[in-house]
This record gives structure tokens, sequence and C-alpha cells, in this order.
């Protein structure tokens, strides 16, 4: 029992050595690797399968059921539909991947409230795009 009793003891001076979870994962990536849990699997190419699938998603209020209507390859932007037929215009791809990279991050909280206040009026939307596919602050 000695041994065991020494064992668990050393796990926990080696727990109180790092001060916490965020410690570790910085350690652990370098400023050069991008922040983004293997399970999310948000990309350019992923909103084209969902656009060619018609994906529907729910809206970040639940009630509204969305799906990506249409994307413009050129100018890399999509625009979403809702269940009733409303077009967004269009939104860049450059903005989803930056409010994306916040939301890892942990700087934003996955709700359409905060979204709204970077990208404005989008926020229900964005919100439940992310949420259809996973994303949240990073684990």
């Amino acid at each position: 029992m000695a041994n065991r009793s020494d064992s668990c003891l050393e796990i926990l001076g080696d727990m109180k050595k790092t001060d916490g979870k965020k410690e570790l994962l910085e350690n652990n990536v370098s400023e050069k690797q991008e922040v983004s849990p293997p399970r999310c699997p948000f990309s350019w190419k992923k909103l084209i399968e969902m656009k060619d699938k018609n994906v529907e998603f729910f809206a970040g209020d639940g009630y509204q059921r969305l799906r990506i209507f249409d994307i413009d390859g050129k100018t890399k932007s999509l625009y979403m539909a809702s269940e009733l037929g409303k077009i967004t215009w269009p939104l860049r791809f450059e903005k989803l991947e930056r409010i994306h990279k916040l939301i890892h991050s942990g700087k934003v909280v996955l709700i359409p409230y905060e979204i709204d206040k970077l990208i404005p009026t989008w926020g229900n939307f964005v919100t439940g795009l992310f949420r259809y596919l996973g994303c949240s602050k990073t684990e």
C-alpha cells in the first residue's frame, strides 16, 4: 500500500507544478501552429460540401432552419437561405475564418449577441453554422 500512496503523491506533485490546462496547451502548441481541435471540420471545402448536399441546420436561436444557398468562388463569399426562402447578402469567408479563430481561442463566446458585435446582423446565422459544425471553445 505504501507504494500506491507514494505514486499518487508523485502524480499530485506533478500536477501542482502546472497552472492547469491552459499552460499545458501553450507548451504543446508552438506559435506557428493553428489552435483548432481535430473535431472541428470548418473549412471552405466543408462549406461547399454543405451547399452541394443542401444540409440544413438551425440558427443560433434554435427556431429557424437555415442552409447555404449559394457560394461565390471568385469573391470567396456565401449566401444563406432561411426555411421561408429569405436569402441573405454575401458573407465573406475571411470574416467567418476570423470569428472561428476567436471562438476556438476562447476570446469570443459562441452566442448570437457576441457574434453580432463582430459581424452585425449575422450573429444568429453564424452561431447556428458553427454549432452545427461542432465548434466551441478549445477544450
